[in-house]
């Protein structure tokens, strides 16, 4: 309850839009480091040359931070045959790197061995500009996968 008539009310009232805009302010400084970029191929992914299997890759950049920045970025690799109920995962790994817009590179050499060419272009460099200029690609890692025998599982070959 309120003493001294309309003056107290008044500050309040004035006070009110102020509250809130210093909450928005919060919020709006306390999610912009919540976003991140997410590039997959999706859970179709890329398919081996006999459709059997499936390699489906997802990069993700560092939270609140471009992607074309020099940053952590985390790339899920999995391999998987089937789909839905039937699917049986082959092969799963996450994988750090520290790079720009990192792109990749994805090629069946057979239905049991794949390979995948990690790269960028440079710090604050987009691959959609180099497209369009030709520019040189910085390499990053070669990642290759194959059957292993024993197990008809998919493993990384060092």
């Amino acid at each position: 309850m309120f003493h001294g008539g309309g003056s107290s009310y008044a500050l309040l009232a004035a006070m009110k839009p102020g509250a809130a805009f210093l909450a928005l302010i919060a919020v709006t400084f306390l999610s912009e480091g919540c976003s991140r970029t997410y590039l997959s191929t999706g859970d179709a992914g890329i398919p081996s040359p006999d459709g059997s299997t499936r390699l489906s890759l997802t990069r993700h950049g560092a939270y609140g931070r471009s992607y074309i920045d020099k940053t952590k970025k985390l790339v899920d690799v999995d391999i998987r045959r089937g789909f839905g109920t039937n699917e049986t995962t082959l092969f799963s790994h996450r994988y750090k790197f520290v790079a720009s817009d990192l792109d990749v590179y994805i090629h069946w050499n057979s239905p049991g061995e794949v390979v995948v060419c990690v790269y960028d272009y440079g710090p604050g460099v987009s691959s959609y500009d180099v497209l369009k200029t030709g520019g040189a690609s910085n390499y990053i890692v070669t990642l290759a996968f194959q059957v292993d025998k024993a197990t008809a599982k998919f493993v990384e070959k060092k």
